[in-house]
């Protein structure tokens, strides 16, 4: 009987993640709270993490976006290159999860602006945290967010790549009379060496917003 009952408690927390969370929090008696917590990370998190990693190894939808993840560490991290310059996200599983939260750190998601890469986290942590997503789920919606925002983008015509190499930002400044775009330190730097105040394509008197 135990067994049969060791296997529902196991199946209910991995299935109904954030239900079960939210029993835990609001409606769990004082009592079991400990032995509920030690069983889920004894028995329920390793297990759950392990089968998430196998998962994601034999997923075909990465493309080029490679994971790497540990049962020991609790850590998954994702890194995607585009235009030469490595992105990376990291999701960290608490031993108690899904009672407690996922960390989510996007900052070495470079060129993207710091307000939309915590809204990124956000995403990510609210899909895993109170939605029952997957992890693989969690990495695909990264992924699909930094693909949507490289889409389109045209790389500054004086390095010749998305990505300044110095700054990691995106083309930000844009020429009024053209409308092609560049990177600040690299038009700084055309026009120290030219020295000339003009557009590096329309040779017009430079005239440019921020974007």
């Amino acid at each position: 009987l135990s067994n049969v009952a060791t296997l529902v408690v196991f199946r209910t927390v991995e299935a109904l993640p954030t239900l079960a969370k939210s029993w835990w929090t609001d409606d769990c008696p004082r009592a079991l709270q400990s032995p509920i917590s030690q069983f889920v990370t004894n028995r329920v998190a390793p297990e759950t993490l392990r089968r998430e990693l196998s998962r994601i190894q034999k997923a075909s939808t990465l493309g080029s976006m490679s994971v790497s993840g540990s049962c020991v560490s609790r850590e998954v991290v994702a890194t995607y290159m585009q235009d030469e310059c490595t992105l990376s996200v990291m999701i960290r599983v608490p031993p108690t999860f899904p009672l407690r939260n996922v960390e989510v750190d996007c900052q070495k998601t470079l060129g993207i602006a710091e307000k939309r890469w915590r809204r990124w986290s956000l995403q990510i942590m609210r899909m895993l945290n109170s939605q029952d997503g997957s992890i693989l789920d969690a990495l695909l919606l990264w992924k699909q967010n930094v693909d949507k925002e490289f889409e389109g983008v045209e790389p500054c015509p004086v390095c010749y790549s998305v990505l300044c190499v110095k700054t990691h930002a995106m083309p930000n400044l844009e020429c009024k009379t053209c409308q092609n775009r560049f990177h600040a330190s690299c038009l700084f730097k055309w026009f120290q060496s030219s020295g000339k105040s003009q557009c590096v394509l329309c040779q017009q008197p430079w005239s440019g917003t921020k974007i």
